[in-house]
């Protein structure tokens, strides 16, 4: 006869790996979210079902599903992870510092410029504070308790969180220089697994009877590059197409598609030291992060 489970045999990095495979509903998205190989987030969860004696997820259509021993081991891990993180803000509150993790999620183009043009500095002033970019163009849920912040354009806030306006960015049609855009067809952002995004709709839109698609990706920084490689014209953020040799702007005048980006965050971790010195670089840094170099936006 099996022995019950004792608190000694649960080990809390074990309970951040079901947190983490609860809240994408795979292995492969765990592992990104927590910096982990995807065997070790496998070895880490089959532990954790071991010293509980209960299987906790099962393989569907979808994904990873909760079995009813999930769902109970979901609910207590996500009480431990609020009391964890409370016991953190407290002492480092108490401490004056702003520290530990914070997760910044969105495109992966706009966590490149971020990582170039907004974190350097943040994390200069803030030498305890931990960030961690997670890039993809599926959205997913920020948890209770979870210190992170969401980079995403028109996408509304879930049931757990808010969003808060960043600012608009802007986008123009780009060319290869020397090429006679009328003749090329067109380059886009395309995901199976997302809603169609406004520079999708926009596309569709706008383009003539016979300019097919010649490239679709889920990031801007492919589509520059299909772009400056003579694939075809396509929209592009202008702070990552202005001052490039390599492209040529097709239109002149104000741009041809205004995105507002939003923050999407958790009220439960919003006012903590760690999240807001991050909002706050990112509201002082989007001019020079997401606009590129002169542009004044109708508020200014």
């Amino acid at each position: 006869m099996s022995r019950a489970p004792e608190p000694s045999d649960l080990d809390w990095d074990d309970l951040k790996v079901l947190l983490a495979v609860a809240r994408s509903g795979s292995l492969n998205a765990a592992s990104q979210t927590l910096g982990m190989d995807q065997a070790t987030v496998s070895r880490r969860l089959a532990a954790l079902e071991a010293a509980l004696g209960a299987i906790l997820f099962v393989r569907g259509r979808q994904g990873l599903s909760p079995t009813g021993a999930g769902e109970a081991a979901i609910a207590r891990a996500v009480e431990i992870e609020g009391r964890a993180l409370q016991l953190y803000e407290e002492v480092a509150n108490a401490n004056q510092e702003v520290a530990g993790l914070v997760r910044i999620i969105g495109n992966a183009w706009t966590m490149t410029r971020l990582a170039e043009r907004a974190l350097p500095g943040l994390l200069a002033r803030h030498p305890r504070l931990d960030i961690r970019t997670i890039g993809g163009s599926v959205p997913r849920s920020i948890a209770q308790g979870e210190a992170a912040l969401a980079l995403w354009f028109e996408i509304p806030a879930n049931d757990t969180a808010f969003a808060i306006r960043l600012g608009e960015v802007p986008y123009a049609i780009y060319a290869k220089p020397g090429l006679d855009p009328d003749t090329l067809g067109w380059v886009s952002f395309w995901d199976d697994m997302a809603p169609r995004r406004a520079p999708s709709r926009w596309i569709e839109k706008t383009r003539k009877a016979g300019e097919g698609l010649r490239l679709t990706a889920t990031d801007s920084s492919v589509l520059r590059a299909g772009i400056k490689a003579g694939i075809g014209k396509g929209l592009l953020p202008m702070c990552l197409a202005e001052g490039d040799a390599e492209l040529a702007r097709v239109t002149e005048g104000p741009p041809d598609l205004v995105r507002m980006l939003h923050v999407h965050a958790h009220p439960d971790t919003l006012g903590t030291a760690r999240v807001q010195a991050v909002l706050t670089c990112l509201h002082e840094s989007f001019a020079a992060t997401f606009l590129p170099p002169g542009f004044v936006t109708a508020a200014q």
